[in-house]
């Protein structure tokens, strides 16, 4: 009994291919989409990540907005293979380029307190063809101010263990509380490894979910806000 398996893509799936750089402790794109797929977001609605590191849950968000196919611009081993003609790759991305939407422009925003992290999301966003459709500032997220009523905001914060201590960790999941405490519009999305996070956001999640950021155990925990009627 033998099992033949084949590499069809190279380099893993979830590398879309607009993302040669990251910051530290980055979250997958294919990630990055499910987090936004469990959410209430649609691309007619507003979207916040508050700390967004390289830009990958806000650039995910904008490619949904403008139907762009995930892996458009990256190249797959099968590329290679005779067996399948070239002109069918072609075809098939002519195809998939002719179903983006660049004429729509969802309000997406996305922020972090470090520079570089931002200069790297513009990068990222730019690479995929969405840096005109997101907006990236450089803020500490205690000057965050919401940019409208019933806005969805995913995030993936820093954990405590791998970026910032324990500490600093507690108190960002406090601002984040006292931010959204103050509009019951909008929907917030956290996922992070911390147990005590309901704690130190003052609030019960409506939904927990249980999912693995890579090999490290999480929970999603989803506050859901009033539905825009």
């Amino acid at each position: 009994m033998a099992t033949l398996t084949i590499d069809t893509t190279g380099p893993s799936l979830h590398k879309r291919g607009y993302r040669e750089q990251a910051g530290a402790a980055p979250l997958k794109e294919t990630l990055a989409a499910a987090l936004i797929e469990l959410s209430f977001w649609r691309k007619d609605r507003i979207l916040l990540d508050g700390v967004c590191g390289s830009g990958t849950i806000p650039i995910e968000a904008a490619m949904m907005a403008r139907n762009i196919a995930p892996g458009i611009n990256r190249v797959f081993a099968s590329q290679g293979w005779p067996a399948i003609p070239e002109a069918i790759w072609k075809e098939e991305r002519r195809s998939a380029y002719e179903l983006i939407s660049y004429d729509f422009m969802p309000e997406i925003f996305g922020s972090d307190i470090d520079p570089a992290a931002i200069e790297l999301a513009r990068a990222n966003a730019a690479k995929i063809g969405v840096d005109d459709c997101i907006t990236f500032e450089t803020k500490p997220f205690s000057k965050i101010t919401l940019p409208g009523p019933h806005g969805v905001s995913i995030m993936n914060p820093p954990y405590g263990d791998r970026m910032a201590s324990a500490k600093e960790a507690a108190a960002l999941y406090r601002e984040m509380g006292e931010l959204f405490k103050h509009d019951d519009t909008w929907s917030v999305y956290v996922i992070t490894s911390d147990e005590d996070f309901e704690r130190h956001y003052s609030g019960k999640a409506d939904k927990k979910r249980k999912l693995f950021n890579g090999m490290i155990k999480t929970d999603y925990y989803q506050f859901h806000g009033r539905k825009p009627r």
